[in-house]
C-alpha cells in the first residue's frame, strides 16, 4: 500500500482524508500544521488545536449532510423545505 503525501495535498484534499481516516494520526497533525499556515489562527495548546480540527470536520459533516439532503430532496418524494424543516435546520 502507497503512503499519502500529505504535504503535497491541498487543505480540502487532507480534510476529506482525515474525514475517511479519522483514526490516522499522521494526517490529523498535518492537517493541523496546514491550518496554523491560515493567516488568523493562532494555536496556542493542544486541546486548542483538536477542539479547533473537530469544529472544522463537524463543518464539513454538516455540509456532506446537506448535500446528501438535497440529492433525496432531487428524488422528488419529499420537498427540501418540509426535510429541512423536519430536521430543524
Amino acid at each position: 500500500m502507497t503512503k499519502a503525501n500529505f504535504q503535497a495535498m491541498t487543505k480540502q484534499e487532507l480534510r476529506a482524508y482525515v474525514l475517511e481516516h479519522r483514526d490516522e494520526q499522521e494526517a490529523f497533525y498535518a492537517l493541523t500544521d496546514k491550518l496554523r499556515e491560515e493567516p488568523g489562527i493562532e494555536i496556542s495548546s493542544t486541546e486548542q488545536m483538536h477542539e479547533l480540527i473537530e469544529a472544522r470536520l463537524d463543518e464539513a459533516d454538516v455540509r456532506d449532510a446537506y448535500t446528501a439532503l438535497e440529492e433525496i430532496a432531487g428524488l422528488g418524494t419529499t420537498p427540501f423545505e418540509d426535510i429541512k424543516r423536519e430536521l430543524g435546520i
